[in-house]
């Protein structure tokens, strides 16, 4: 079963770049171990059955890509294109979806996204409480819809992994250190789409302090656009982007309640394909303005926590070169003080 399959795998890759590209082959270690057979009879009756499904559903894929090759070449349509594509990865994930090697990889997170069994799997593991989670906190922490509609964001699309000062990713929601986001963040969007697409990658401050309205208002920190990300290529290159604003390290003042600082991965328009140039950005514009303007959709999102220590004193020096604010509570008034903020003596009359 697996030879027919790797040599199915094989001729599929060199007929058609469109399915698979050889460039987003991914090595990987499997720790699995066989169980011995001979050792019980129903467990091996069970293989032979599996065994021969799967190779039932290889030999059906083997044709399906047969038929997207002619389909290609007779110059077909996208969409008569897409079907067939789509034929063929339902049947390829069909003829390994009961390996106990794949299934065992997938527990253990070990994913090669070449295969298509394995894409199927990541997306339907994301799909379930990783994506529960995510917009459990979104929810809850008001960063919907603090920054966007609900309705509009949807269901996001694609997994957006950020990780502060080298370390792993961080759960959505997570209180950080300042000093751990000096620099900016490594940004990994898994798309589960073999199609390059633009996105910008933008960071902003939903608890900036306005002194002016006395109230908390939106701040971008960072916004880089062209960002190509495709399921082979999921890491982002900020240096072949458009840095449309260059970063500014979180700085939550003193006195104010911890900052939601949101990372978003922003598709860009005609289904990722327009480029987003010189556009006029503000860092105190509202992230409903941006989107609206450039016409961007939501695939990605996720966030951090962050509140005032010492570092961030710091980042006012050195970065924004400015004196650090102090913020607090509003004095309460006392009817032992005066309009001149002296004592008021219990024999004189103001």
């Amino acid at each position: 079963m697996h030879a027919l399959y790797r040599t199915f795998a094989a001729r599929a890759l060199a007929r058609r770049t469109l399915v698979l590209r050889s460039g987003s082959t991914i090595r990987h270690q499997s720790t699995y171990k066989q169980p011995a057979t001979g050792v019980n009879p129903a467990y091996d009756e069970a293989l032979k059955v599996i065994e021969a499904y799967s190779s039932k559903k290889a030999r059906e894929a083997e044709a399906a890509a047969a038929e997207l090759k002619r389909a290609q070449d007779s110059g077909a349509d996208s969409a008569a294109l897409g079907l067939l594509q789509q034929k063929w990865f339902d049947l390829a994930v069909e003829s390994r979806i009961n390996d106990g090697e794949v299934l065992w990889n997938a527990r253990q997170g070990n994913y090669d996204l070449s295969q298509p069994v394995y894409q199927h799997l990541k997306r339907e593991a994301w799909r379930g409480r990783p994506l529960e989670i995510l917009m459990q906190r979104l929810l809850q922490m008001y960063v919907l819809p603090d920054m966007l509609d609900p309705r509009v964001v949807g269901t996001p699309e694609s997994q957006l992994h950020i990780s502060l000062g080298g370390q792993p990713a961080i759960e959505p929601g997570s209180a950080v250190d300042p000093a751990d986001a000096r620099a900016p963040p490594a940004v990994e969007l898994v798309t589960f789409d073999e199609t390059p697409r633009l996105h910008t990658l933008a960071m902003l401050d939903l608890d900036a302090p306005c002194e002016a309205e006395q109230t908390f208002r939106e701040q971008f920190h960072w916004i880089v656009s062209n960002l190509s990300f495709s399921l082979g290529a999921s890491k982002a290159d900020v240096a072949s982007g458009t840095e449309l604003l260059a970063y500014v390290p979180p700085h939550p003042a003193h006195g104010t309640p911890a900052h939601r600082y949101v990372v978003v991965a922003l598709e860009q328009g005609d289904g990722g394909q327009s480029r987003v140039d010189g556009a006029e950005v503000s860092r105190d514009m509202t992230m409903r303005e941006f989107v609206a303007e450039h016409g961007l959709r939501v695939a990605g999102i996720s966030f951090f926590r962050a509140a005032w220590n010492e570092s961030v004193d710091e980042v006012y020096r050195d970065v924004l070169g400015q004196p650090a604010p102090r913020y607090g509570p509003m004095p309460t008034p006392s009817k032992h003080i005066g309009p001149d903020g002296r004592e008021i003596n219990k024999y004189a009359n103001y």
